[in-house]
């Protein structure tokens, strides 16, 4: 068996926690508060690194008591998924660290992966192992940013809320970074330890400015060429942090590819962030010809198609770079 495949076991317990994790109930802690004499339930829930409290109902209402024990089932559900988190974590998966991890859970618990928003970047190709069935190799894994992309700039959080107090539940150090352009909503924002985390959204004309108002978030969203390509028909999957985070990421076999095209177009002085490309393209073209060799092809030829100048020649000429022949 190929030492870097996932054994199908771990593969199916993946797939039942990625199921448990999109049925379950919303975890939280139940306690009672009195005001004026009567007596209402609350919950704490886990957001990120935070305890958010959130109102249930008075006391003897039917309904409140039978959400508060929802609730309570809920914490009981979440902390056997911490355990079979734990088990794929030590069984060789990979999972986000402390600081990614409670951004995504931030973000999932606000609803935007359930509105649009998909998980790219590096945070993607580290996450992409259990969907591709293959432990991926980890050349500069996280490189201290975080990429969401919306193909709506109408995306928001449920209540509505300002994106940087989404990521401030994760970290309360995090702040917008104030573009050039005076007036325009932030579309990257920093915590205190020089963290990143940037919102972008495909470039539908060459009028696009930079960045794109996101209003429903307060924030703005970078557009980006050959973004859009990118972003079709995305896939759920989880993150293995905590009791297991939902999150959307692309198909992988269309990152890789995005990831030939993106490495030829990197600046010259991003040496660094343009090796990265290479290495995630490589690492998932290896995974994707040892047991799906024709979902590469589809989406290389699907690229191809677009164009020659910047579709097909940066590909061929990154697959030159990593030693394929441009037919694989």
């Amino acid at each position: 068996m190929d030492p870097l495949a996932i054994p199908p076991p771990m593969q199916t317990l993946f797939a039942d926690l990625a199921q448990q994790v999109a049925t379950a109930p919303i975890a939280g802690s139940v306690y009672r508060r009195s005001r004026d004499g009567i007596e209402y339930l609350y919950a704490k829930l886990p957001v990120g690194n935070e305890r958010v409290d959130r109102f249930i109902g008075k006391a003897d209402d039917p309904e409140a008591v039978a959400r508060a024990e929802e609730m309570r089932v809920g914490a009981a559900l979440m902390k056997q998924r911490r355990r079979i988190v734990s088990m794929l974590r030590n069984g060789g998966l990979p999972g986000p660290d402390r600081t990614l991890g409670a951004i995504l859970d931030a973000i999932a618990h606000a609803g935007l992966f359930r509105d649009g928003a998909i998980l790219i970047g590096t945070a993607a190709y580290l996450i992409s192992g259990p969907v591709v069935g293959y432990r991926l190799p980890a050349p500069t894994l996280m490189t201290g940013d975080l990429d969401f992309a919306t193909t709506s700039l109408l995306l928001g959080a449920d209540p509505p809320e300002r994106f940087e107090a989404i990521l401030r539940r994760a970290d309360p150090s995090f702040t917008g970074v104030m573009p050039l352009n005076r007036g325009a909503l932030p579309s990257r924002f920093r915590n205190a330890q020089g963290y990143l985390v940037d919102l972008v959204t495909p470039q539908l004309r060459q009028s696009d400015t930079n960045p794109m108002p996101a209003t429903g978030l307060g924030a703005g969203a970078t557009p980006l060429h050959h973004l859009a390509w990118l972003l079709e028909d995305p896939i759920p999957t989880i993150a293995l942090w905590g009791g297991g985070v939902a999150v959307t990421i692309p198909q992988p076999h269309r990152f890789a590819v995005h990831k030939l095209i993106l490495a030829q177009r990197r600046d010259p002085a991003n040496r660094l962030k343009r090796s990265k490309d290479l290495a995630q393209a490589k690492a998932l073209i290896d995974a994707f010809l040892r047991h799906d060799r024709f979902a590469l092809i589809d989406a290389l030829d699907d690229a191809r198609a677009r164009g020659k100048r910047g579709w097909a020649k940066p590909i061929d000429r990154s697959l030159a770079e990593l030693g394929f022949t441009a037919d694989l």
